[in-house]
């Protein structure tokens, strides 16, 4: 039971710091020449990618129609998929090991 309980803070901790990430990350990415499109395609990814990854707090996100037109957004996409979901999965991996 109480292994439960430092789980779930562990997880809502974790879910705060990536959270709190996302839209410094987005500042970044467009002041280095990322632009908006490829930004907002990232942080769309990034959600999903971290939901596949098993995350309670995050929903898959994708524009379709953008994604279909826009190969700054899909390129983001997907760059920012890969990325959340390998990173949640190593967080969550760290989490489990401590128990």
């Amino acid at each position: 039971m109480r292994k439960n309980i430092l789980l779930t803070v562990a997880s809502l901790g974790l879910a705060a710091m990536m959270m709190s990430g996302c839209a410094s990350t987005s500042e970044s990415m467009v002041k280095n020449g990322y632009g908006p499109v490829y930004s907002q395609g990232y942080g769309d990814g990034c959600k999903s990618g971290k939901n596949a990854a098993g995350s309670l707090f995050d929903k898959f996100t994708k524009n379709i129609n953008l994604f279909q037109r826009d190969k700054k957004y899909a390129m983001g996409w997907k760059d920012g998929y890969s990325t959340c979901r390998s990173q949640w999965k190593e967080m969550s991996k760290d989490i489990d090991n401590d128990k």
